[in-house]
């Protein structure tokens, strides 16, 4: 083997062990994706798309779980499968197909689609959202209310596992403003006016007849007289003799119980003295009463006495 030869097989060598090694690094890094099994799912929506492309990101609650496959229309995808009535109704509708790792653990299949259905009954919906202010959208799948967001009508079965889409947020405020400016064109905007115009009038007339002026001078001079009326009261506090009467109340209250306990004390002490005090008024205004009825029986004798003894002269 001559010189060449050695070479070109080291250069053959060289270039299958770097081969094997970089096939190596790429089954390592995409290991987990090329054996992981995903969900293929699909959605329909009655709305513009704008911001979504293929490859934006499945969120749920803000985490990635999956991204975007396919954008198209269901016209496109099923058009063996409409009638031409049912193709000017529901033709219009965006188609998009999504790719979800699988989260639902040793299920096969119709194990997933039941589970699937379950959650759809529950309220799980697929939105479009945005990114802050760049305009990137994304999809958001989230429990919503099932009642407030039905899902759409559609008469084909579905290639993938189908889950129902609801209004994005700028759709339904977009609609809301609509209907105000339905609302709005509808009104009797005329009217409204006039009515408008008249209100004021009235508003006008009622001014001018309250008197705002008269009004305005007598609550000046009221707010005068109480300002003046406040500082009379603050004068009469002020006065020394009032900021010394709590303490004369006290000192006197404090003397009046002291004389209520002497005169409780004295009279403890002289009960039997004034029990018989008593009684001699009594006795002495029964006499009084008895000498009262006399005089007013025999005035002579009130006035001059009992008459004198008669003279043994007259026997």
């Amino acid at each position: 083997m001559n010189s060449n030869n050695t070479t070109y097989l080291k250069v053959g060598i060289f270039v299958l062990a770097t081969f094997f090694v970089f096939v190596g690094f790429l089954v390592s890094f995409t290991a987990s994706s090329l054996f992981q099994r995903s969900l293929k799912l699909e959605t329909y929506f009655d709305e513009s798309v704008q911001g979504l492309d293929i490859g934006s990101p499945v969120k749920h609650r803000g985490v990635k779980v999956g991204s975007v496959e396919a954008i198209t229309f269901v016209q496109n995808e099923y058009a063996n499968k409409l009638k031409s009535a049912d193709s000017e109704v529901y033709g219009r509708y965006v188609l998009i197909k999504m790719s979800v790792p699988e989260f639902i653990k040793g299920a096969e299949a119709d194990g997933i689609r039941l589970t699937v259905e379950r959650m759809i009954q529950s309220g799980l919906r697929v939105r479009l959202a945005s990114q802050g202010l760049t305009g990137t959208a994304y999809l958001e799948v989230d429990y919503l209310n099932p009642e407030k967001n039905p899902p759409l009508p559609i008469t084909w079965e579905p290639n993938r596992i189908y889950i129902p889409s609801a209004p994005s947020t700028i759709s339904r405020f977009t609609a809301s403003v609509d209907k105000f400016f339905d609302k709005l064109e509808k009104a009797d905007v005329s009217q409204i006016l006039k009515g408008i115009d008249d209100l004021i009038q009235n508003l006008n007339q009622t001014v001018t007849q309250a008197k705002l002026a008269d009004l305005s001078r007598e609550g000046t001079g009221l707010l005068s007289d109480l300002r003046k009326t406040n500082q009379e009261v603050k004068n009469i506090i002020a006065q020394p003799e009032l900021q010394n009467s709590p303490k004369k109340l006290d000192q006197t209250i404090t003397q009046l119980q002291t004389t209520i306990k002497r005169l409780d004390s004295l009279l403890a002490s002289n009960q039997g003295d004034i029990s018989t005090t008593i009684e001699n008024l009594r006795i002495a205004s029964e006499d009084l009463k008895e000498v009262t009825a006399n005089a007013k029986k025999y005035p002579s004798q009130f006035l001059f006495g009992e008459a004198p003894n008669k003279s043994k002269l007259w026997k």
